[in-house]
């Protein structure tokens, strides 16, 4: 009896126990369904929509064009030159986004092996620069080269046997002017239309915010290159970047600068890793130099202010920008990762409302496994393009779908997005419908077109790719069906009609 009881009261607890454990797994599945997205029939439409996303309206006015599009593309050949120059593959990519402008470092190829300060003359072997020269013609750039490099201590690395005047710490006018004119004079009998330059890479860490003295020191260096570069070839358009800074635009204008092809500035929107977060830095992509603030002019208000003072309107440059500027223990992560990605479109967008000629971005390639294996940061150098393997990061493809679908002289139309978190760039290319949308929150939203009646061809980059082995996804969308988009976005839409 005892053990009959015995085994009546085990089998009573097992199936206790096992019905126990049977709720447990179906509330387990239940919650395990919501966390990923296993969602119920109530929450998901027909169409896909879930109905707990933020809802989305964009707005597209096609009769309203609200200006012109100035913007063209390009990037920096720094430390790589030799590589994107030596491999056809680079070159390629390069071609196929359709960047328009390459700027060059001086000092990286530096063709004067030596210069005599006596009789102001240098010796030169330009092979190497020539070679580039034609690969970057070859593309369907042109190259914009900076003559010289200023440090916090001043012009550093002149060409062997230049001298330095002790009273400034910058070469004397006359000799810098000569050296100036040796690089106009070269192309000019080479045949190589090269137009743009830049006296002195960042000259305001020589002058400082508002040094007039030493601006003072610089503008008599600036003002006698472009004397002797002019004199040797009319069609040479000359600047120098830091214009756009309001004590500098305005001591140079007020005492006897000599005139300006173009402002240029360089956009770094944080100098170390993780000083800001996604969101403020996205505010500060485009805010930052490219509008007017107390301290810098913006790209509209800098071309004004020349107008008002020389009476002619200039292209304006973002001759050198990037996510940010640390580089000492490293480059910050994110600049290849969808988050520098909508930092780029959302500061590309911006330059574009304001007028903006060309955005040059820092840099075109670098080395990942060199970056990781020599620098503690994560991250993988400045490059939009892995040179290990040759492949491109999403800041690339961000840029080959401006490049492709954008031109100068296209129009902007009007559009309303009903949520900050979505930016929107509609504009007119070759008779099409193009839309440009970013996504600058990391978190799935349900976008719905209005205004719109043809089919879209969708080309988009976000996270549901790695960043480390990324590609351009596609489809196509009715335009009364509701785009999904799944936290950080680029998208590109071309109407098919």
């Amino acid at each position: 009896m005892r053990y009959a009881i015995g085994l009546h009261v085990t089998l009573n607890n097992y199936k206790k126990v096992a019905w126990t454990t049977f709720l447990l797994i179906i509330l387990a599945f239940s919650v395990v369904s919501v966390s990923f997205g296993l969602q119920s029939s109530s929450a998901i439409s027909s169409t896909g929509v879930i109905s707990y996303w933020p809802r989305v309206d964009i707005t597209v006015n096609l009769s309203k064009v609200m200006g012109i599009n100035n913007l063209s593309l390009g990037f920096m050949l720094d430390f790589e030159w030799k590589t994107w120059r030596d491999r056809s593959v680079m070159r390629h990519l390069a071609s196929d986004a359709n960047f328009r402008i390459v700027r060059l470092h001086s000092i990286r190829i530096e063709p004067c092996t030596s210069w005599s300060e006596s009789t102001k003359t240098g010796n030169f072997a330009w092979s190497e620069v020539d070679l580039l020269v034609q690969r970057i013609f070859e593309v369907g750039a042109e190259p914009m080269i900076d003559l010289g490099y200023a440090d916090s201590n001043g012009l550093t690395k002149l060409p062997a046997g230049m001298a330095t005047d002790v009273s400034t710490g910058l070469p004397y006018p006359d000799s810098w002017a000569a050296y100036c004119k040796e690089w106009v004079k070269h192309f000019k009998q080479t045949g190589k239309p090269v137009r743009f330059y830049e006296i002195i890479n960042e000259p305001w860490m020589y002058f400082g915010w508002n040094n007039y003295t030493r601006l003072g020191n610089f503008k008599a260096v600036f003002n006698a290159a472009a004397q002797a570069m002019r004199a040797e070839n009319p069609n040479v358009l000359l600047g120098f970047d830091g214009t756009n800074r309001r004590p500098v635009l305005d001591y140079w204008l007020s005492n006897g600068g000599a005139d300006l092809d173009f402002i240029s500035f360089h956009k770094y929107d944080s100098g170390t890793i993780g000083r800001y977060s996604d969101a403020e830095i996205f505010m500060r992509a485009e805010t930052f130099q490219l509008k007017t603030d107390s301290a810098y002019y913006g790209v509209d208000g800098a071309r004004q202010k020349y107008y008002s003072a020389r009476g002619k309107l200039i292209p304006v440059f973002n001759s050198e920008s990037n996510f940010n500027s640390a580089w000492e223990t490293g480059t910050d992560p994110k600049i290849q990762q969808m988050a520098g990605a909508v930092w780029l479109t959302l500061a590309l967008r911006t330059g574009i409302l304001e007028g903006l000629n060309c955005n040059i971005y820092y840099s075109f390639s670098s080395s990942a496994s060199w970056e990781r294996a020599n620098k503690a940061s994560g991250g993988v150098g400045f490059g939009m393009v892995n040179s290990d393997n040759n492949q491109p990061w999403y800041p690339y493809y961000v840029q080959w779908m401006l490049g492709n679908g954008l031109s100068v002289g296209d129009s902007i139309v009007e559009s309303v997005s009903s949520s900050d978190e979505i930016r929107v760039l509609p504009w007119i290319h070759e008779g099409k419908l193009n839309i440009l949308l970013i996504c600058k929150v990391d978190q799935p939203q349900n976008i719905y077109l209005h205004g719109i009646s043809s089919q879209l061809n969708i080309t988009k980059i976000d996270n549901t790719i790695s960043w480390e082995t990324p590609s351009l996804q596609t489809s196509v969308v009715n335009p009364a069906d509701p785009l999904i988009v799944n936290g950080y976005t680029v998208m590109w839409l071309q109407s098919t009609d």
